[in-house]
């Protein structure tokens, strides 16, 4: 019952998952098109990925060790040997230390697909959000994937952050948050190829 009731907390824990949905641009970057790109609020909550069966468990397993090894120790007193001494440990079930606390993520992904004719080895890439209105910058996250993209293939870069898309999201008259004033891409800052050329962005 417990268990159920954590998973049901979970599932409709505020902000468990925010999906922005983005305004799609294309990339910038030679021979690498951007087809999706998203962001999402993730929470890990260690109760749930508990078993609960690991205290029953362990106690099961102690009193078995300790039904041997008095099995033993009763041959080894009718031969005059000195008893094995009886095992004992703590359980978990009794230690009721204190439970780690819900985690909170981010998750950034952004699926590409090469269109150029070299495969890449790597590429440096930014989550960029802006406001609509003003055009400013409220928003950059900047990762690195080194996984191989052949030519014509597609792949999704994946970056974790302990920030948000937007530090601060805006409100609308209702008191939620206004996820459609913000645009979204993604800038490739830099791409090596599996034949050791590099594409980098001319400076500004």
């Amino acid at each position: 019952m417990r268990l159920l009731n954590l998973l049901l907390l979970g599932l409709f824990l505020p902000g468990t998952a925010v999906a922005q949905p983005p305004l799609l641009t294309q990339s910038d970057a030679p021979g690498v098109t951007v087809r999706e790109l998203n962001w999402r609020k993730d929470v890990y909550i260690p109760a749930l990925y508990e078993d609960p069966m690991n205290p029953n468990q362990e106690q099961a397993d102690l009193k078995r060790e300790q039904k041997a090894i008095r099995k033993a120790n009763a041959i080894k007193v009718q031969q005059g040997q000195a008893p094995l001494p009886m095992p004992t440990r703590e359980i978990m079930s009794a230690k009721k230390a204190t439970p780690a606390g819900p985690s909170v993520s981010y998750l950034y992904e952004a699926k590409i697909r090469n269109t150029g004719a070299k495969s890449i080895r790597l590429i440096v890439w930014e989550y960029l959000v802006s406001d609509i209105e003003t055009g400013a910058e409220v928003g950059r996250h900047r990762f690195t994937d080194d996984r191989k993209i052949r030519a014509g293939k597609s792949a999704t870069l994946v970056g974790y952050s302990t920030t948000p898309a937007v530090s601060v999201m805006a409100l609308d008259k209702s008191g939620k948050e206004s996820k459609r004033r913000y645009s979204e891409r993604v800038v490739i800052s830099l791409i090596e190829y599996d034949d050791g050329t590099r594409w980098q962005p001319s400076p500004e």
